[in-house]
């Protein structure tokens, strides 16, 4: 068996290095970032230093008046450079409300963001508790990053909350509506209806009588039922059916059964009457009454 020679395994080592290095996906990430808080007509604070696996670990306490500023220099893989996206997350760690914040980013990946609390939206301004998250991502196999930096408590005086107008709603899930309908209506009791079924009832003899007095011929019956031996007593069911489908409305069915009965019971009505009322008129114009 002959050995390669050792140069010849050295080159081939390097070339597996190489291929397995360019083969694995890089990742976005940041270094040399600090974070500046100034506060108006005083000099600027120290700059706080941070990283991707190490946040700073104290509450930064920001006034109204109060800006931040964060540098920081973006790199994919150990090559600066610069992201398509590169954003300041503010979030409401109660709510989860947030707002985001970009980045000036330049082509050598040296990014800046001034940023005062007066910017933040006013529905943030209230949390007793805000994070700051950093997020960056690019096109290409490149893994996007997204780590928190940094925590605030936003300081506001009396003044400056009186100022503050009142937050707008909140677009959230609500909780679920039972609805409650309104109970079918009822029939007034019955000691009502009795006295006004009563007050009918004692009506009806003076209609008899107002009939007998204008002259009503019940000798006539024969008569007409011999005419029209159909018509009349149709006639007389399709009003007695009214008188029955009006009763059911007041006692049990709703209107829109009503409805339904009175349109199949209204044509019969109107034929039947017009065959009756004919025979009728025919007898008057023979002179018997």
């Amino acid at each position: 068996m002959k050995l390669l020679p050792t140069s010849n395994l050295l080159a081939a080592g390097l070339l597996l290095c190489q291929w397995v290095s360019a083969a694995a996906p890089s990742a976005w990430t940041f270094a040399d970032a600090t974070l500046q808080i100034s506060q108006k007509g005083a000099e600027a604070g120290p700059k706080q230093k941070f990283t991707s696996t190490s946040p700073i670990s104290d509450a930064l306490s920001l006034k109204a008046t109060d800006s931040l500023k964060i540098l920081l220099t973006t790199k994919e893989g150990d090559t600066a450079k610069r992201p398509h996206q590169l954003f300041l997350f503010v979030k409401d760690t109660e709510s989860e409300l947030e707002s985001f914040f970009a980045f000036d980013v330049k082509e050598s990946g040296k990014a800046r963001l001034d940023l005062t609390l007066k910017d933040v939206p006013i529905a943030l301004l209230s949390s007793p508790s805000l994070s700051l998250t950093l997020a960056l991502g690019s096109f290409g196999q490149s893994e996007p990053l997204s780590v928190e930096i940094a925590k605030v408590i936003p300081t506001l005086d009396a003044a400056t909350k009186k100022a503050l107008p009142a937050p707008g709603p909140k677009y959230q899930k609500l909780n679920e509506i039972h609805h409650i309908f309104r109970a079918e209506p009822r029939s007034p009791p019955k000691v009502i209806s009795l006295v006004f079924l009563g007050a009918v009832a004692a009506c009806l003899p003076v209609l008899f009588g107002a009939w007998f007095s204008l002259s009503a011929n019940v000798s006539h019956l024969p008569k007409s039922l011999a005419a029209s031996p159909i018509a009349h007593p149709v006639f007389f069911a399709s009003l007695l059916a009214f008188e029955a489908v009006f009763f059911a409305y007041y006692t049990q069915i709703n209107i829109f059964q009503t409805l339904a009965a009175v349109s199949i019971i209204s044509p019969v009505a109107m034929l039947s009457g017009s065959r009756a009322l004919r025979e009728v008129r025919a007898r008057r114009l023979n002179g018997e009454r």
